[in-house]
């Protein structure tokens, strides 16, 4: 592993840890999204600039004002909320084709399904909800630029790639909007408030936007997924009764995000195995209170998650299926 890949898994690792510690400190809710965006920030886009945080912050302010719509229209008419969250799925998908505004495109879709999964159970704060997010938000994007100054990349970053020919386009867009808003009608007609992980990887492995990229993703998840719950279990333990010490905790969480941070960046091969096992223990150690019980939580999401992907790679089979019977929407097998 070369010295500049190195400086970006103690970046991803850094700013992971300092934004859960706060989170922790401050006994703030939701701390997995503290512990979670500074993973996504710094692992998905290697280079910082003010358009990447733009578009970070911008993302947050979208999926706060579309779950809140989305909500609404679901305490009026679910069909109303389904259309809705349709049309969102297209913006967002067409930013992701389109390549240079990817980064608000993926963030919005994952921030607004997650916020909407949460948002639409009446135990949740939704005040707290939105106002942690929004936090953890400012605090990713702070600490991604001091993390970069005291390790900046010197990295070249490759030319971003050509325009798309609009067949594959309009593909990409049918393929994610209609996957996505199965999954957002599938999980808010069934209970299932404690599958956020597995609702989230639905979205995740849409992002290659095409059912061969569908499949890697899904694949790389499955197993980042049991290598996080595996280390999770791990934590607990070792720590045993002292799993309530912070301290303890996020020594360790702190060990783990580095571990898998270096596999993300060895990888190179965007959210492949090591980026999903972070996200795994930043979901798992983030939201853990001090009674909690890891060991049937990490059961609990690696079986939900590899039954939501394997349900969605259905989803994706039947839609592209359809899509490649019209000359419109139709691409090559070839293509990935």
């Amino acid at each position: 592993m070369s010295e500049d890949a190195w400086r970006q898994a103690c970046r991803i690792a850094i700013a992971s840890s300092v934004a859960l510690t706060v989170a922790k400190v401050m006994d703030w809710p939701f701390g997995a999204f503290f512990a979670l965006y500074p993973v996504l920030l710094l692992g998905l886009v290697p280079v910082y600039n003010v358009r990447v945080a733009a578009q970070f912050i911008a993302s947050s302010l979208v999926s706060i004002t579309v779950a809140n719509v989305l909500v609404i229209l679901g305490n009026m008419w679910s069909v109303l909320a389904a259309g809705a969250f349709f049309i969102f799925g297209l913006f967002c998908f067409r930013l992701m084709a389109k390549g240079p505004y990817f980064l608000l495109g993926a963030l919005s879709m994952v921030a607004t399904s997650v916020l909407v999964h949460l948002a639409s159970h009446p135990h949740i704060p939704k005040g707290d909800l939105f106002t942690s997010q929004f936090i953890a938000t400012l605090l990713a994007a702070f600490l991604a630029g001091v993390v970069h100054a005291l390790l900046p990349e010197r990295r070249s970053m490759p030319p971003p790639g050509g325009s798309k020919p609009t067949t594959l386009v309009r593909h990409q867009m049918l393929l994610g909007a209609v996957c996505s808003t199965v999954s957002f009608v599938a999980f808010q007609l069934v209970d299932l408030r404690d599958a956020l992980s597995a609702q989230a990887a639905t979205v995740l492995i849409l992002f290659p936007m095409t059912l061969a990229g569908g499949r890697r993703a899904a694949w790389t998840r499955v197993c980042g997924t049991l290598l996080g719950s595996v280390f999770a279990l791990g934590v607990q333990i070792a720590l045993y009764t002292h799993v309530s010490q912070a301290v303890f905790l996020l020594a360790l969480y702190a060990v783990g995000a580095l571990l898998f941070a270096t596999i993300h960046v060895r990888e190179n091969a965007g959210p492949a195995i090591g980026l999903s096992a972070a996200t795994a223990i930043c979901v798992l150690i983030g939201q853990l209170d001090p009674d909690a019980d890891l060991y049937r939580v990490s059961f609990y999401r690696l079986t939900s998650v590899a039954i939501a992907i394997f349900a969605m790679l259905l989803c994706m089979v039947v839609v592209e299926a359809v899509l490649n019977r019209f000359q419109s929407t139709r691409i090559a097998p070839v293509v990935r």
